[in-house]
């Protein structure tokens, strides 16, 4: 199969719409025209500069994926970079290895002091982690200037050019022709990634962690290969390097060249691996403009103080173009097509297309009267009545407040079980011990037999435990198909390896054909490939609830659902969650509307200050005097006077 992925064509990237094959095929050609033109038509000092562009474009894709696809900022680049470009000398000069030996040899080793180093330092969020890889630069430096086998000072020299096919290339045209298919080859990878389940898997976490978790995403071990994936590109980066120059000193280690590489990127444009091939071009005519630029405005001036060059146009590129170039040319294309009276290429990209998405945003909501929805499928694991969930002495405290305070219930499969109380009652925080967004003080959460307390979300969604949230959880880099999309990711099984080879095509397809149909039965069909963020409210809430369905899970939590939801909106959920109880669907319910959860649940749990006060059928919740209390702020004595005149009325 082709390495280019085939594509569904509607589901959005972090900048727009997936990339289709077609746009993939054109732009790999042109730039494969421009690459054989380029050694016959350059002088030899922008062949020099067109050379390292190539060898740092790289480095640059793979820092790329890091930072626009995994959200992870690492100032440590360079280092994986020397790491690739000293093995590869080493193997060359000091053990006499065969060139491609070796060069396998350089992107292993960085691969695997990336996957070591980022084991533990993965663990770490946002700046945190920029540090721990910045220092991670200073150690490599440090390392290769003071050992002894890495020729300290001196470098590693005295290896060759390489030959292919008998051919030496030995001078800047041949060598820029030699690296050219490599970096062809890792764009396409890249670019395969980012479309990916994997790459929609790591978009979606740069979104809302907590929900892609909740999916069944393992984010830590995402990051983790896309971390070391990103070393394998620098480490390849720094094979080249290591030809190219023919000496490898402590200088390819230094803060210098991890700064390089970020502007490389940020110029570029986060998210886009294109953005990162243009941003190595630029910075490398930047790199020779600032050295004969910094000398002369301060006069002796060499080295690191070059630095403040590149600091100045970084700091220039994040306040005037955040997006870099990438965002330039989108902006540019959508103005064309705009001016051309054609259907806009991105629609997330233009004002029109904003508009257009408020407009559908604001269509009218579902029927007052709705048809009963399609019923997605259903897992049911259990037979109807045996225990799915046992929750047993649930508690959690923050220093002396006690949120939640010994609570225990059984959810039995087939069964709607409503969770209600007055705010402030830890329903919410029940919800998160469940399903392990936070790890309870004490007590114990079985959920098909084995225990899930205290573990990572995804630990339960894998075995079917999806939830939804209070506060909206939306994927915003993608449309609203693209995010019921995400519900499918357990269902899916393509890695990393399988998205970059462009090996998944039919399981996207399948996945996309699914997300839509559920979009379909809850009456979102016609926005489906809308922004979600450009929906209300209310619709975002009914696509949350689609995207949960997508999962296909055994026990679906539901935190307060029918909030914003308009009549005909809250009557099709309704609706729904019979007709999934119906079909074998264990649900767990908490929501605000206590009418709405008697009318739905066949039992009912409540909470009252973390206490567990009350817990049967809805008729007998209902007449119970410590509920009444609860919700109306009366004593047991005014609770059972209001409760008999309730029953005289009756």
């Amino acid at each position: 199969m082709s390495l280019f992925s085939k594509d569904p064509g509607s589901v959005r990237s972090k900048t727009g719409f997936w990339p289709n094959n077609r746009g993939t095929i054109i732009g790999v050609s042109v730039l494969a025209v421009v690459i054989l033109i380029v050694p016959f038509t350059a002088s030899s000092s922008l062949m020099n500069i067109a050379v390292f562009s190539m060898i740092f474009a790289l480095p640059a894709i793979g820092l790329s994926l890091l930072m626009g696809l995994a959200g992870q900022v690492s100032l440590g680049q360079a280092a994986f970079f020397a790491i690739g470009a000293y093995t590869h000398a080493i193997l060359l000069q000091k053990f006499e290895m065969p060139g491609p030996v070796a060069a396998v040899g350089g992107v292993v080793a960085a691969m695997l002091a990336a996957l070591l180093v980022g084991l533990p330092m993965l663990r770490l969020r946002g700046h945190y982690l920029a540090l721990a890889t910045l220092g991670l630069g200073f150690i490599v430096m440090i390392a290769v200037r003071e050992w002894e086998f890495t020729g300290r000072t001196t470098g590693i020299y005295g290896y060759g050019r390489p030959e292919v096919f008998g051919i030496p290339i030995d001078n800047n045209g041949l060598f820029f022709w030699f690296v050219a298919p490599f970096v062809l080859i890792g764009l396409v990878l890249a670019l395969n990634l980012t479309r990916s389940r994997a790459g929609r898997a790591l978009s979606a976490v740069n979104d809302s962690e907590l929900a892609a978790e909740s999916l069944g995403v393992n984010t830590y071990a995402l990051r983790v290969k896309v971390f070391t994936l990103s070393a394998g590109f620098a480490g390849l980066g720094g094979v080249f390097y290591a030809y190219q120059v023919q000496i490898v000193s402590p200088q390819v280690a230094e803060f210098h060249v991890s700064v390089e590489l970020l502007l490389m990127v940020v110029i570029g444009g986060l998210g886009s691996v294109w953005g990162a091939i243009a941003g190595a071009f630029i910075v490398e005519l930047l790199s020779e403009g600032l050295r004969d630029l910094i000398p002369a405005i301060i006069p002796g001036a060499t080295g690191e103080v070059q630095l403040i060059g590149y600091g100045l146009v970084l700091i220039l590129v994040i306040i005037l173009l955040p997006g870099g170039l990438y965002q330039v040319v989108r902006t540019s294309w959508a103005a064309i097509r705009r001016r051309m009276g054609s259907r806009p290429a991105d629609a997330g990209a233009e004002a029109d297309a904003a508009s257009e998405a408020s407009g559908a945003a604001s269509a009218p909501d579902a029927p007052d009267a709705p048809d009963a929805p399609r019923v997605p499928a259903v897992s049911t694991p259990m037979a109807a009545g045996e225990p799915i969930l046992e929750v047993i002495g649930l508690t959690k405290r923050y220093g002396g407040v006690v949120a939640v305070d010994d609570v225990s219930f059984t959810v039995p499969a087939g069964r709607i079980m409503g969770l209600i109380g007055p705010n402030g009652a830890g329903k919410t925080t029940c919800f998160n011990m469940i399903t392990g967004a936070i790890s309870p003080t004490t007590g114990t959460v079985t959920f098909l037999g084995e225990e899930v307390q205290g573990r990572k979300p995804h630990v339960g969604a894998v075995r079917g435990l999806t939830r939804t949230f209070q506060n909206l959880q939306s994927f915003s880099s993608t449309d609203v198909v693209g995010n019921v999309y995400m519900g499918r990711y357990r269902k899916g099984r393509a890695g990393i390896i399988r998205g970059m080879l462009g090996l998944q095509g039919r399981e996207q397809y399948r996945h996309e054909e699914i997300a839509r149909d559920i979009l379909d039965s809850m009456r979102l069909g016609d926005v489906a490939d809308l922004a979600a963020g450009d929906l209300p409210f209310g619709r975002q809430r009914m696509m949350e609830v689609c995207r949960a369905l997508a999962s296909e899970p055994a026990l679906l939590l539901l935190d307060e659902p029918m909030a914003g939801l308009s009549g005909g909106e809250r009557e099709l959920l309704a609706a729904l969650l019979r007709a999934l109880r119906d079909a074998g669907l264990t649900i767990v319910l908490v929501e605000h509307d206590v009418e709405q959860v008697l009318s739905l649940a066949d039992t009912v749990a409540v909470l009252d200050d973390g206490v567990l006060i009350a817990h049967g059928e809805p008729e007998a919740v209902r007449a119970d005097s410590a509920v009444i209390v609860a919700y109306l702020g009366t004593d047991a004595e005014e609770a059972e006077h209001e409760l008999k005149e309730l029953e005289e009325h009756a």
